[in-house]
């Protein structure tokens, strides 16, 4: 994960995993979009899965645990509030 840009209300972070790899389980404390630029990925909750293909997007509420499984080698941005955090929740 990589800090793009930032303003007085928003970040934009760059992510890019490889195939068969996962951004492993967090939380955004805040509303998170994740919008797709190549690949694919599986965007999976506790409860649904959602898959996210290149030109597409998903809004992620605050708060709710979730973890990245990809599918193909997967570019993308997330956008939040400037102030908002993602924190990972399970061991390395």
């Amino acid at each position: 994960m990589e800090n793009l840009t930032e303003d007085k209300n928003v970040k934009v972070v760059q992510v890019a995993y490889a195939a068969s790899t996962n951004m492993r389980r967090h939380v955004a404390t805040c509303d998170a979009y994740l919008i797709a630029e190549e690949g694919s990925a599986l965007l999976i909750y506790a409860d649904e899965q959602l898959e996210v293909n290149a030109g597409s997007f998903a809004m992620i509420p605050a708060n709710v645990e979730h973890l990245l499984k990809v599918i193909q080698d997967f570019k993308g941005f997330i956008v939040l509030k400037r102030d908002g955090l993602i924190n990972f929740t399970d061991e390395k």
